[in-house]
């Protein structure tokens, strides 16, 4: 397998833009149910507890090769094998959703001016074009669709600032605590995706200051996504933003400046696609990755243009409507990136630590 390498700020920027398109459409609304106001601090509370994993697991997978090396070496070749066809056959789940979403996005983005099986088609060439490429190239690609995504979130929520009331946040009591922490493992599933990531880790270079870059560009990226939740929460309120699918892109809509420009809410959703597009094409990097482990002589081209058709079949046939994706991405998807992408790997690293011992 043909492996070129790319820094650790290039495999954040990957991960992180590809997260930005789940945590839009997602957060707060799976928290807002069981801990109302206090929603922001379950995004809190998740986000620190993965950047603790993180920082504790990923140093292992870089050094392991990556984490498809780290399970067969905790589980053994054939049962790591048998782990990497489910992680495989997940990421095809995902990938599918993803597609069907970013197609519903665009349609969004053009007030229904279209039709799904064009941007559907459309946006699966697209990703498939980029993932046969260089890693190094969609690296590079993914940094400057970060920075865009960063900019374009960073604007809308200054621009809400002043729309929002202290009454919808706050007060937050010690009745609340345990409907936060039971929001914790919802926001968690939401942020699992990441661990598709984890598959790309033996592609990086070795940094001194890994854990310290970590923790420096973690706080960064955590604080304007918990500033998010709270901008959310403050200015549309609880009852409200969990009636919406997307509360961003709803606050999105009263962003503008009197005289310059208003809503900008399609513009805004337009360039959300390259946070789908990004989580899309990870994910094909990572399919590549499993694949690779099981299948020795597996080629890239080939590996995800098998993988990008079905995804575009299933994401037409499985999910018909927005609302049929909406929910899936909501429900039944978050239980098992929560399983694959967090118990999975805490279980795999006391497997390798029992067998380093012994």
């Amino acid at each position: 397998m043909e492996r070129d390498c790319i820094s650790h700020s290039q495999w954040r920027a990957m991960v992180w833009a590809g997260l930005m398109a789940p945590m839009v459409e997602l957060l707060p609304g799976v928290a807002l149910a069981q801990a109302g106001k206090g929603a922001w601090l379950s995004v809190l509370l998740a986000w620190v507890g993965m950047m603790a994993v993180g920082g504790f697991l990923n140093p292992r997978w870089r050094t392991l090769g990556g984490y498809g090396n780290a399970v067969c070496r905790a589980l053994g070749p054939a049962v790591g094998k048998g782990v990497l066809v489910v992680y495989l056959l997940w990421g095809e789940c995902l990938a599918a959703l993803r597609l069907r979403l970013c197609a519903q996005r665009l349609l969004s983005a053009g007030e229904r001016d279209g039709s799904l099986w064009f941007f559907l088609p459309a946006a699966a060439l697209l990703a498939l074009w980029m993932a046969r490429g260089k890693l190094t190239a969609f690296a590079r690609a993914a940094q400057i669709f970060w920075g865009i995504l960063l900019t374009t979130m960073a604007a809308v929520l200054l621009l809400s600032l002043s729309q929002m009331r202290g009454e919808l946040l706050l007060p937050v009591w010690w009745d609340d605590v345990p409907g936060i922490l039971l929001a914790v493992p919802s926001v968690l599933g939401v942020l699992c995706y990441g661990v598709y990531g984890g598959f790309l880790l033996g592609r990086t270079e070795a940094e001194n200051r890994w854990r310290r870059e970590w923790i420096r560009a973690g706080a960064w990226m955590g604080g304007l996504v918990v500033l998010g939740q709270v901008v959310i929460i403050g200015s549309l309120g609880v009852e409200l933003a969990a009636r919406l699918n997307s509360p961003f892109f709803t606050l999105a809509k009263s962003a503008g400046v009197e005289g310059a420009f208003q809503r900008v809410e399609s513009v805004v959703a337009a360039v959300w696609t390259l946070a789908d597009l990004t989580l899309l094409v990870l994910l094909l990097f990572a399919l590549w990755e499993i694949a690779g482990r099981i299948f020795t002589r597996a080629r890239q081209k080939v590996v995800v243009t098998g993988a990008i058709l079905p995804a575009a079949a299933i994401g037409m046939a499985a999910f018909p409507d927005g609302f049929t994706a909406e929910q899936a991405g909501s429900s039944w998807l978050l239980v098992g990136n929560l399983v694959l992408g967090l118990a999975v790997p805490i279980l795999l690293a006391g497997f390798l630590r029992i067998k380093e011992k012994s």
